[in-house]
């Protein structure tokens, strides 16, 4: 959770990530155990017809299951293998859509990621869920990890490092200071 006591979450430029920048991701929990946060549907995420673009829906999906993936592995590069995303409700323009990456399986090599995303249930127009949220799609993405490190990689470490640390997550910012 956000340690500033912020439940909107915290905003971080991250190099590599720049769409999660720009369509205003708000970050709310970073662990090898979850990655979550939100951002609102706007003129940066939306399609023409004013819900949110099944693209965003894809690249946020991988993004976070890609640094989950590699906080999971102690910080050993990873890449996706396959991902598949099906989007249950349309997410009209200006609505607040929340994200939550989940590991299912954490091998040595392959790792399995769920993305589920939702919206409040009071946002929806007739809508049939129970419950407080609605899901409104999920993604499955499966990655390999210990590839070798590049040039960017030393730095896209330490950025998470210092996001781990504003959200309060200082054992996951020593994991990474570790591995620099």
């Amino acid at each position: 959770m956000a340690s500033s006591g912020d439940e909107e979450g915290i905003s971080a430029a991250i190099d590599g990530f720049d769409v999660l920048t720009r369509i205003g991701f708000k970050w709310k929990v970073i662990s090898e155990s979850e990655l979550s946060g939100s951002f609102v549907v706007s003129n940066n995420s939306a399609q023409p017809f004013g819900v949110l673009h099944g693209g965003i829906t894809a690249y946020v999906a991988e993004s976070l299951a890609s640094i989950g993936a590699q906080l999971a592995a102690n910080g050993a590069r990873p890449a996706g293998v396959e991902m598949n995303v099906a989007h249950l409700q349309a997410v009209p323009y200006g609505h607040k859509v929340m994200v939550k990456a989940v590991p299912i399986r954490v091998g040595k090599r392959i790792q399995v990621w769920d993305v589920t995303f939702s919206m409040e249930k009071k946002q929806i127009p007739y809508s049939t869920g129970t419950g407080e949220v609605e899901t409104t799609a999920v993604a499955r993405l499966t990655l390999i990890a210990g590839l070798p490190h590049t040039e960017k990689s030393i730095p896209f470490q330490d950025q998470m490092s210092t996001l781990a640390e504003r959200l309060g997550n200082n054992k996951l910012k020593k994991v990474l200071s570790s591995k620099l």
